[in-house]
Formats: structure tokens, C-alpha cells, sequence
């Protein structure tokens, strides 16, 4: 690993944290407690050391913040009412001083998908203003925060890509590991807190599987809500998939045997959440990464198959209540599409239908918005809507700006990892083509939710896609390419 002049320093001085160690142990024992001073103290010491640590290798602050969105639900404490409080949060003073301190050693190339990125963030961005405009000032407050959320795509893609000439194959690879690993961590959180609700006290979405002798809260893991938990395991679901029918499971960094128990998991955990639309978006995700994959085989398809299957015979045989609300609940609505296309969308396409009427009636609003988010709150059309559907929502709440911008940064994601799927080889082939269907997933998934609402999720797919650029283009230099 390449150090800077910067890190070196930062590395071998410890002065700034015996100062603020200092001052607060003097003002914690003039104030007559000792506890609280060692334990503060302590805390305090590790979180400055994190951040010594960060600046030096700002891979290792990348890992805790993309582990912390993985696995640690939301906090919520009684001084900010409803409002989240995520574990990540507490790491952001660092990011930001990481920024700052080795700004000058960040190398930020102006390619497609960091064009792609920045053409989104913007399109999004001009609408707050109209938010406050048109909606007042607590939902323009709540527009500019969805929009903070959002941003951190940027940041930790930014971390990941503007520091990769310091960091390493090795060190990158790692990082798949260990974000697939949190990936199954957070499957099994989902899973069992389905069966025995664990005693946490937290606002969650009202999505309920309601049986003859029970009523269930569909799988919401540590996202507090389904098809966000549903979308984000099945991420790594397709990424173990890709591994195993084509073979490749070196460059998931995983055993066989192993891979095809955390395919079972993460099915289970995606079973579980009870969402149509991630399950089309998984499915058509495969079928993308079919078409791109030259090395599958049908044995190993089958093997993918039978695994996913797994987690329904274990439902079949041992919950048979279950069973009956997943097949006539859940699939059977679909056979009604036709005759009525509201039911069998659990009420969606009448919101489309008004959406669309909205745009019709009022086409001013499809230059800049109604604002980012705004919808569920506005009250500018007599009532809130919630569109499930991530392009209306994008096209009516920051019009064609925001749908451009997003248009140009899937354009980019699509072109950049189909080249890579197709063209390279070794691990940039394979999250090539894990990448590139996931976000054929995504598009798919849009058209019945508004995916781009699970920050969280985008955040974990950017940096993916960072580590991926950054092997790439290190595969790329040490060859001779261009």
C-alpha cells in the first residue's frame, strides 16, 4: 500500500487525541464522576483512534460503514421522536475528515459511471427547492434529508474509487467477503425475527402476513421494512447464484458447500419478506445473468434451483398456514391481473392511473418537480400518494431532470459492467455480470416500488460497483491494457 506525505503524519502523531483526551478527563473528574469519565474517556479514545486509522487507510472506514448499513438497524431514541437514528451516522465526522485531511491525494477519474452518478444526484437535487416552494418547510426539510440519504452513494463510492491506487487486490477482495458475510448475518437477523419476534421496540412498516390462527409481520430484518430487506439480500442471493451455476465460486471468495448454504439462507430470507416485486426482480436478474454467463452449466443451474427451492419445501412441509397465504394470497392475486389489474397490484394501479391524470391535468410540474420525496407528504394534490413506482415518483416529484439524470446513470452502469462481463475475465467478469444484472433487477423492481427510497441498499450497490472499477482497472494496467 502507498502511503502519502499526509498519512504518514496522521500515522505516527498522536498529539490531537492526548489533547482532547486531556480536556475531557479534566473536565469529567472536576465534575465527581469517575465512571463516566473512563468509560467516555475510553469511547472517546477508540473513536479518535478510528479516525487516525481511517485517514491512514480509508478502505478500513469504507468496511465499518458499508457492515454498519448491512446489519444494524435503526435507532430510536425518545429525545427525536420517530426519526431514525442509524449507527452509520456516527461515522460520517470521519468520513468527512478523511475527506479533508487527504483531499489532495484523491484520484477521481471523470468516467461514465461517476458522469452517470453526478447527473443523478443533480437532476434530484434541483427539485428541493420546490419542495419548500410548494409543500412548506418541513417537507422540504424531509425532501433535503431523503436526498442527504441518498447521497451517500457518492460518498462511499468516492472513498472507494478516489483512494484505489493505495489499496489492493487483496485488500478489495476481502471486502466482497466480508460484505456477502454481512449480507447472510442480516438474512438470518430477518429470518428468525420472523418466527420469534425479537422484543425491540421500533416504528416499522405495517406489512403483515395474516394467517387463519395468526398475524405475522413479513420479514423486515434490520431495514424495518420488507421489500427494502427483500432487495438488499438479493443482491448477494444473485451474487451466489452467478458463483455457482457458473462456476466461479474462487472469485466470490467462498466454498461450495458453503455457497450453496448461504443460497439457501438468503432464499429464505427473500421467501419470507413476502414481496412480489423483489421476487420478479431476482428472477429477472438471473435470467439477465444467464444470458451474459458462457460457462454455465445445467447440473450447476439445477444446484442454483434446488437450493432456492429449499427454503418453500421447508415451508410446505412444516407451515402449511404459510403456505396456503404465499400461494393464494401472494401468487394467486396474479392470475386476476387481467379481469382486475388493482387487486391483483394490492391497489397500485389506481394510483398510477391518478399519478399519470396529475401529469396530464398539470404538465408545469414535469420540468423541475414537486420536489425529492415529497409525494407521501404534499398536500398539494388533497392527499398524500404513495406511487409505488420509482419512475412515475421520479418523473412527478423532480420531473424530467431527476428521470434524465437517472436515465444517464443506468445507461452507464449498463454499458460499463456489460463490456466488463463480456470482455474481461477473473473477478471483474464476475462482478461484471453480478452487477450488471442486479441493476437489470432494479429496473425491473422500479416498476411496482420505489427502490431508489432504500438508500441503503444504493449505498451497498456503490460500493460494489467502486471495488469492482477499481480491480478492473488494476487487472487492466498490470496487463498492458489501456
Amino acid at each position: 500500500m502507498i502511503s502519502s506525505p499526509i498519512s504518514e503524519r496522521w500515522s505516527s502523531s498522536w498529539g490531537l487525541p492526548l489533547v482532547c483526551a486531556s480536556v475531557l478527563g479534566a473536565v469529567l473528574t472536576m465534575s465527581g464522576h469517575p465512571l463516566l469519565f473512563i468509560l467516555l474517556l475510553t469511547a472517546g479514545l477508540a473513536y479518535l483512534a478510528l479516525g487516525v486509522l481511517s485517514i491512514c487507510s480509508p478502505l478500513l472506514l469504507v468496511s465499518l460503514l458499508l457492515l454498519a448499513l448491512e446489519v444494524l438497524p435503526p435507532l430510536y431514541i425518545g429525545a427525536l421522536g420517530e426519526a431514525p437514528l442509524y449507527p452509520s451516522f456516527l461515522l460520517l465526522p470521519i468520513v468527512f475528515a478523511v475527506f479533508v485531511v487527504r483531499l489532495p491525494d484523491i484520484r477521481l477519474k471523470w468516467e461514465p459511471v461517476v458522469r452517470g452518478m453526478v447527473a443523478f444526484l443533480i437532476g434530484t437535487a434541483l427539485s428541493i427547492p420546490f419542495a419548500f416552494w410548494f409543500s412548506g418547510t418541513s417537507a422540504g426539510m424531509g425532501s433535503l434529508s431523503r436526498w442527504i440519504l441518498l447521497a451517500h452513494t457518492a460518498l462511499i463510492f468516492c472513498l472507494i474509487r478516489g483512494f484505489a491506487h493505495e489499496q489492493s487486490d487483496r485488500a478489495e477482495r476481502s471486502m466482497f467477503v466480508l460484505l456477502f458475510g454481512g449480507a447472510v448475518l442480516a438474512a438470518v437477523y430477518g429470518i428468525v425475527d420472523f418466527v420469534w419476534p425479537l422484543p425491540i421496540a421500533h416504528p416499522a412498516a405495517d406489512q403483515f402476513v395474516w394467517l387463519e390462527d395468526a398475524v405475522l409481520r413479513r420479514a423486515q430484518g434490520p431495514f424495518y421494512e420488507s421489500s427494502n430487506f427483500g432487495n438488499f439480500c438479493g443482491f448477494f442471493l444473485i451474487a451466489g447464484s452467478v458463483a455457482f451455476f457458473a462456476r466461479r465460486e474462487r472469485d466470490l471468495g467462498l466454498p461450495r458447500a458453503v455457497l450453496v448454504v448461504f443460497i439457501s439462507v438468503l432464499s429464505l430470507a427473500v421467501l419470507v419478506a413476502f414481496s412480489r416485486s423483489v421476487w420478479a426482480s431476482i428472477l429477472a436478474a438471473l435470467l439477465a445473468s444467464l444470458m451474459l454467463t458462457r460457462s454455465s452449466r445445467l447440473p450447476r443451474i439445477a444446484g442454483v434451483i434446488a437450493a432456492v427451492l429449499i427454503p418453500l419445501w421447508f415451508v410446505w412441509m412444516f407451515w402449511p398456514g404459510l403456505w396456503e397465504y404465499l400461494v393464494s394470497a401472494r401468487l394467486g392475486r396474479l392470475w386476476q391481473l387481467l379481469d382486475d389489474p388493482n387487486y391483483a397490484t394490492s391497489g397500485r394501479f389506481d394510483t398510477w392511473v391518478r399519478v399519470v391524470s396529475i401529469m396530464r391535468d398539470q404538465p408545469q410540474y414535469l420540468l423541475m418537480g414537486i420536489g425529492y420525496k415529497t409525494l407521501p407528504v404534499t398536500r398539494l394534490f388533497h392527499g398524500e400518494i404513495v406511487t409505488d413506482n420509482g419512475y412515475l415518483s421520479l418523473l412527478l416529484e423532480t420531473g424530467i431532470a431527476g428521470l434524465a439524470g437517472f436515465a444517464l446513470f443506468s445507461s452507464a452502469i449498463l454499458r460499463v459492467f456489460f463490456r466488463l462481463a463480456r470482455s474481461a475475465r477473473g473477478i471483474p467478469s464476475f462482478w461484471g455480470t453480478v452487477l450488471f444484472s442486479i441493476w437489470c433487477g432494479e429496473l425491473v423492481l422500479l416498476l411496482a416500488a420505489d427502490a431508489l427510497t432504500y438508500w441503503r441498499n444504493m449505498a451497498i450497490f456503490a460500493g460494489l460497483v467502486a471495488l469492482t472499477l477499481n480491480i478492473s482497472e488494476r487487472r487492466e494496467r498490470s496487463s498492458g491494457g489501456p
